[in-house]
């Protein structure tokens, strides 16, 4: 998987992740290291100089200064989570990309549906599906149709029942990646206010709930179910 990311030094390099968990501590100990260090944005540039054998630098966040003299790629807007210690990456600041090594590229869109009164549609998973069962998760499903929003109206009335004359749709939010494994899941989120609530699930569910969004954080949900809200909610920018 190819990652898009912020080139802050050029060249491209390959090398094992090393999350660095120590501002002190930059070395993962490894005899003849090839190190892709990737650490907090706040700790760079580095006081202390680099550690021998590292061939690239990933941060996650922006750095308050870019360092113009560092010998070795550097990267900057990778959400950790997305990366595992000791597996390869490829690291290319000159064009700006992270390539994840084994891992597979899913999308997939989350449509989250929203009453009048504020409360959002929470849905249960059953034990039938094939991931993440017994989570907590919005309306989703698998990236087929021609587009993400196609999808969203498909999954919204296979899952729930609501057709798309009982949909307004309010907010279309900028993807969020979650990893599983070797599979990192692409999501398209989407925010749809509903004329009706009435539902009829499918197989896939077992309950459905009404909650304010809060309580999303309060439940064991699908991987960074409370960032794809976060990416909808009414504070976004709404779409035509």
């Amino acid at each position: 998987m190819v990652l898009p990311v912020r080139g802050l030094s050029p060249g491209r390099v390959s090398g094992l992740v090393h999350l660095v968990d120590d501002p002190m501590v930059w070395s993962s100990g490894r005899n003849e290291a090839k190190d892709v260090l990737a650490l907090p944005a706040l700790w760079w540039p580095p006081s202390h100089g680099l550690p021998p054998g590292v061939r690239a630098v990933i941060l996650q966040g922006a750095p308050a200064v870019s360092e113009g003299d560092v010998p070795v790629p550097v990267i900057a807007g990778v959400d950790f989570d997305l990366l595992r210690e000791g597996e390869m990456v490829e690291v290319d600041g000159s064009h700006g990309t992270l390539l994840i090594d084994g891992v597979e590229e899913v999308g997939v869109v989350t449509a989250m549906l929203e009453r009048a009164d504020g409360r959002i549609l929470l849905l249960e998973r059953s034990a039938k599906v094939g991931s993440f069962q017994g989570r907590w998760a919005g309306v989703s499903g698998y990236l087929e149709d021609p587009t993400p929003l196609d999808q969203a109206y498909r999954e919204v009335r296979e899952e729930v029942g609501i057709g798309r004359e009982d949909l307004i749709l309010r907010c279309s939010g900028s993807v969020v990646m979650a990893r599983d494994g070797a599979r990192v899941y692409v999501v398209h989120p989407f925010r749809f206010e509903v004329r009706t609530t009435e539902l009829k699930l499918d197989w896939e569910h077992v309950r459905a709930e009404w909650v304010r969004p809060e309580e999303i954080r309060r439940r064991p949900t699908v991987p960074k179910l409370d960032r794809v809200w976060e990416a909808v909610a009414p504070a976004a920018t709404p779409k035509d």
